[in-house]
């Protein structure tokens, strides 16, 4: 189960606004990035972030700069009454369901991309597994490895956007707007917050 983040909130978002197929593709393409972060933590790959000592700060950046973007998109994001009206207005401007999906899968893909900090999470992942002996010491299982998270990351978003979608009719429209603002308000302070902390750690 993924932790939280912001394809995390992404998904969460686009399950609020009725788009559950949208989120799949974001945690396609999230779990597939994730996963080849996964098989290169299994074959302890971390050592690239202690030769390229940068690469750790300037990920975290980015990072920072993805969850300001996101979270200035969900807070100037227009009520869904207004965009449902909008959308029957310019019915014939709408991207067809395979250009939603690319780009869904494309923002997920990208999100996670950018985040090479997820080699040392899985890293700690994979030492707790091998530690219980969950796990054999054997480079050809990589692959499974990484197979196993992209499948793990997709059922568990997938599940949780049905599970979404399901009660979503309960939750007045207005409350899930209210929701969104308030998700990209904490995703803004987030970013700036660690950001912040990021450049006076650098500084040090």
């Amino acid at each position: 189960m993924p932790v939280a983040g912001p394809i995390a909130v992404l998904v969460l978002s686009k399950g609020l606004d009725n788009k559950a197929r949208s989120g799949v593709f974001v945690a396609i393409g999230a779990g597939l990035c994730e996963s080849v972060y996964a098989g290169l933590a299994f074959l302890g790959l971390t050592a690239m972030l202690e030769r390229y000592p940068l690469l750790l700060p300037v990920s975290r950046i980015l990072g920072c700069l993805i969850l300001v973007g996101l979270g200035g998109y969900f807070i100037a994001r227009k009520p869904t009454k207004q965009r449902e009206e909008e959308k029957k207005d310019a019915a014939g401007d709408k991207a067809s369901p395979t250009t939603s999906a690319f780009r869904s899968f494309f923002l997920g893909l990208s999100i996670t991309a950018v985040n090479p900090t997820l080699i040392v999470t899985w890293t700690a992942a994979v030492g707790a597994a091998h530690g219980a002996g969950l796990l054999r010491v054997n480079e050809l299982d990589a692959l499974p490895f990484g197979v196993g998270v992209l499948t793990g990351i997709i059922a568990w978003f997938a599940t949780f956007l049905g599970l979404l979608t399901r009660f979503r009719k309960r939750i007045r429209t207005e409350s899930i707007d209210k929701a969104i603002k308030v998700i990209g308000v904490l995703l803004v302070l987030a970013g700036v917050g660690v950001g912040v902390r990021t450049v006076l750690m650098w500084g040090h």
